[in-house]
């Protein structure tokens, strides 16, 4: 499934990725073509024959070679923070992600300018727009999600014993005493909230399809319980309402037949 179209943004920083990678080369290639030993009548390759190769321009290919500084290294050297700040930063909100405590977009604001108050010389706070700007650079790694919630006694039991653990038990219980695909049925329920109840935006690894965020799971919903069997065969759902009486208009529209 396609994702979504990128951003001008994103499309500017590839761009100037990969004429910087050109701009690289054809220092290299320059560098190389003048510490070369040349034989009676060969003549050694210049800027513009360099700069036409890879497709940059000769005056400027000629002062970078000279020591002069590119534009983006221009740019880089005024980012609020620095290289190695903004890779542990990365790597934060990451591993906060992976424990379930994803971070939202003024969280990682906040962090940016805690690292700039720590400094023996504070700089300037990042203003509101430097998290978007942040996220397109990194956008290889991160990745904004719709968060979901989840109970704090799930979380601790989602690690990898546990998943191991499941699958032996299945292998154990059902493929070595050769159970029949008819005769193995899976239930799971869904709780479907009855009206918004705060989902927000948070940042996680890129990739992740969901984002489960530790809190609290108990809140007022309607339960669907659904059984599905293993030869593709389904029973009717079953739809569980809060209420101590059965209202008439809960069976409505049901147009699966739910009990």
């Amino acid at each position: 499934m396609p994702g979504r179209a990128l951003s001008e943004r994103v499309k500017k920083q590839a761009c100037c990725r990969a004429e910087n990678a050109r701009y690289q080369s054809a220092i290299d290639e320059y560098n190389i073509e003048q510490m070369c030993t040349l034989g009676p009548g060969e003549k050694k390759c210049g800027y513009r024959t360099i700069a036409d190769k890879w497709n940059v321009d000769k005056s400027v290919l000629q002062r970078l070679v000279q020591g002069g500084t590119s534009l983006s290294a221009f740019n880089v050297s005024k980012r609020k923070l620095t290289y190695a700040e903004e890779h542990i930063l990365v790597d934060f909100i990451l591993e906060s992600a992976d424990r379930g405590l994803p971070l939202y977009l003024t969280s990682i604001e906040r962090h940016a300018n805690g690292v700039l108050e720590g400094r023996d010389k504070p700089g300037e706070p990042v203003e509101k727009n430097w998290v978007g700007r942040f996220m397109d650079r990194y956008r290889d790694e991160l990745q904004t999600h719709w968060s979901r919630p989840l109970a704090m006694e799930r979380a601790k039991s989602l690690n990898k014993a546990a998943v191991q653990g499941w699958f032996e038990l299945i292998k154990k219980e059902v493929i070595d005493k050769g159970v029949k695909e008819r005769n193995i049925y899976g239930m799971d329920e869904s709780g479907f909230p009855p009206s918004h109840q705060g989902v927000k935006r948070v940042v996680g690894r890129r990739g992740t399809k969901v984002q489960h965020k530790i809190g609290s799971a108990n809140r007022e919903n309607v339960t669907v319980l659904v059984t599905i069997c293993a030869d593709g065969t389904a029973l009717k759902p079953t739809i569980i309402f809060k209420g101590q009486r059965f209202q008439q208009r809960w069976a409505e529209n049901n147009i699966s037949g739910a009990s």
